[in-house]
């Protein structure tokens, strides 16, 4: 992993469906799209059905449809558990 990215990692009830490496990610909060960065303080927050973008360190966008479900993030690991992922990008 990049030292200054953030790992992020999707599962649902079948396990790991989605990894890669970001330098941002946006989320749907409960409450509106919530963002993190690197180095963002340790959180868990419920997550809405929506689309989770990320840009990876190379630049790229990248989206993937989510259920309802929780996000954690901790020492630049940034945890999705949800219900159900559509990869779109």
């Amino acid at each position: 992993m990049m030292a200054s990215a953030i790992r992020l990692r999707v599962l649902t009830d079948a396990g790991l469906v989605l990894e890669d490496e970001a330098v941002s990610v946006i989320a749907p909060g409960e409450r509106g799209y919530v963002g993190f960065l690197r180095a963002h303080a340790p959180l868990v927050t419920t997550l809405r059905a929506g689309t989770l973008w990320w840009r990876t360190p190379a630049g790229e966008s990248r989206t993937a449809g989510i259920g309802e479900g929780l996000l954690e993030i901790s020492h630049n690991r940034l945890t999705v558990l949800t219900d159900r992922v559509e990869k779109t990008a």
